[in-house]
């Protein structure tokens, strides 16, 4: 059975400390599979992906795909472009319906693909995914943690 083990842990007193974060943690992600990333409305997904993307040197600016549901990227790496995507998956209702988009075809081949909302469907998260969770605190400071499904 798989276990979620914590890789690494920031603790950001507000969202300025977040492109530091995100350097970081873009160093550690890996370069294909699925990363998803939890957190409250408003805790910061959105603009930690838009920073990941940024560090990677996207070729545009990531926004929130809520309406397409997905945002392709290109991002240059040792050489080569690499695929990125990013999902939204806020208002799809159920697996069946990520499944008839396409979601689950994308999830399964060679690109990284960061998703915002994955408990929207967890029965088609693979068990490798990694987990981004950004928690607010009381105080609105925010934590992040990496970890990952490991079997």
């Amino acid at each position: 059975m798989a276990a979620l083990i914590e890789i690494k842990r920031w603790c950001m007193v507000d969202l300025s400390f977040l492109p530091e974060v995100a350097q970081e943690l873009g160093k550690l992600l890996p370069q294909s599979g699925v990363v998803a990333i939890h957190g409250a409305m408003g805790a910061g997904k959105t603009t930690m992906v838009r920073q990941l993307l940024k560090g990677w040197g996207a070729t545009e600016e990531g926004a929130s795909p809520t309406f397409g549901l997905v945002h392709h990227h290109a991002i240059h790496h040792q050489g080569y472009v690499q695929e990125v995507r990013h999902m939204d998956l806020y208002r799809v209702e159920d697996e069946d319906e990520a499944e008839r988009s396409g979601i689950a075809e994308m999830l399964a081949d060679d690109a990284l693909n960061l998703v915002e909302w994955p408990e929207r469907i967890p029965g088609l998260m693979p068990e490798d995914a990694w987990l981004i969770e950004i928690q607010v605190e009381d105080n609105q400071s925010r934590t992040c943690i990496l970890s990952q499904l490991r079997g």
